[in-house]
């Protein structure tokens, strides 16, 4: 008796079709399972590996266990699976394409990558280089360390920065954004190699700044003293010889900061604004997006570095399907015209106030746009629906100062 082939949802269907011309040189047993493994992330809210087998399972009528098989072949390496045509998935080569894809209907002329680690407790410190995007950011390269590896990180930074280069459209404005624990005169000259623009954040302690118009060194902190003081001006950073930086030096104080941002880039000081470095922020939100405020990856048992990477890749796609899903969401309610509140008083003062709050209410939603993606996506895959296509379609690029509205927290993640 001939045996029956699964059902496969149409939704499932379109997303395989999707992830076919992404990457068109996978097999396709890895390009289904790339696209069954998101899928199944988003109607688990979570990555782990029995979760998202349960979920599934039950969503194509098959039994958990096939389909934790399949899922855990995928991100095995290929000396522990059986069989004779064995073979593993290469995370790096998927980078170029994951790239590509994000900024296929990008319609912006500008980009912000930025770069960041973060610890999975002692088992793992994951360097990950990501798209920020509306409040969060989405991984297109990483490298997955053992916490307790004792090597430096300055090679796979300029490691997985090469992967991407001749991915960027000419003509658009890159910028790459790292917090100060990741300075180094290497990188800030690597990533001018590649025709992009650093964005690096130093430390106020023993820097000293020679502006181009008078030649004299004086400590960085004597530039930016008080909150609502902003910096900028071309010159030399750094006074000793090996740590010298002709650059473009980026300072703000804003209200909610406990101290300045002190950022150098190669643009001209009228190329630059203060508040993208806000910018760096997203990647943190990201982090939280893939841990406990979303995909949940805090809860993974592999101990295997290549695994987690082959996981993390599942993990970017699934991120890019729910911020697709969010943004047409958040699109829709900003054009969707607001109605007037109904007034409660008939004091103008009240009226005010109550006009002032519902403004308020419309322009802070109450979901992150990621989170509400995946609520969407999930909602929407449980009733059997087609996910809409959705393009990725970027923020409006901020000017002027940044704001705050809260101290923010210090990087607790620091190289070795």
């Amino acid at each position: 008796m001939r045996k029956e082939s699964p059902h496969v949802p149409p939704a499932l269907s379109a997303w395989i079709a999707e992830l076919a011309s992404v990457w068109p040189a996978l097999a396709r047993p890895q390009i289904g399972v790339l696209a069954e493994y998101s899928t199944g992330m988003l109607l688990a809210e979570g990555s782990g590996w029995s979760r998202v087998s349960f979920c599934l399972g039950a969503w194509l009528g098959q039994r958990s266990n096939t389909v934790r098989e399949r899922l855990r072949d995928f991100y095995l390496d290929a000396k522990d699976k059986s069989g004779r045509r064995r073979r593993e998935l290469v995370v790096e080569e998927c980078f170029a394409g994951l790239l590509a894809w994000i900024l296929r209907s990008w319609e912006s002329h500008h980009l912000a990558l930025a770069m960041d680690a973060t610890t999975l407790g002692d088992r793992f410190v994951a360097l990950v280089l990501s798209v920020v995007y509306r409040g969060s950011a989405i991984p297109v390269a990483w490298k997955i360390l053992p916490a307790t590896a004792q090597e430096g990180w300055k090679s796979h930074w300029l490691r997985l920065l090469g992967l991407l280069k001749n991915i960027v459209p000419t003509g658009m404005q890159v910028i790459v954004l790292a917090d100060r624990g990741l300075y180094a005169k290497g990188l800030f000259e690597a990533i001018v190699d590649l025709g992009w623009h650093p964005f690096l954040r130093i430390n106020m302690d023993h820097a000293e700044f020679q502006p181009a118009d008078t030649g004299k060194y004086r400590p960085v902190s004597q530039r930016v003293t008080a909150k609502g003081q902003a910096y900028s001006q071309t010159g030399v950073m750094f006074r000793s010889c090996d740590a010298r930086l002709l650059c473009t030096w980026v300072a703000c104080w804003t209200e909610g900061y406990e101290e300045p941002w002190l950022v150098v880039t190669d643009l001209a000081p009228a190329q630059t604004q203060p508040a993208w470095y806000g910018l760096r922020a997203w990647i943190e939100r990201g982090f939280k997006h893939a841990k406990s405020g979303g995909l949940r990856w805090q809860n993974t048992r592999m101990t295997g570095p290549s695994r987690s990477e082959r996981l993390w890749l599942v993990m970017a796609i699934a991120q890019v399907l729910a911020l697709g899903q969010g943004s047409m969401h958040s699109d829709q309610q900003a054009i969707t015209p607001a109605k007037t509140p109904k007034p409660q008083a008939k004091s103008p003062r009240l009226d005010s106030a109550v006009a002032c709050t519902s403004a308020k209410r419309r322009r802070c939603p109450i979901l992150s746009v990621f989170l509400a993606g995946l609520l969407l996506a999930r909602m929407m895959l449980c009733v059997g629906a087609a996910l809409p296509d959705h393009p990725l379609a970027p923020a409006p690029w901020p000017i002027g100062l940044p704001t705050c509205t809260a101290p923010r927290a210090k990087s607790a993640c620091q190289p070795p």
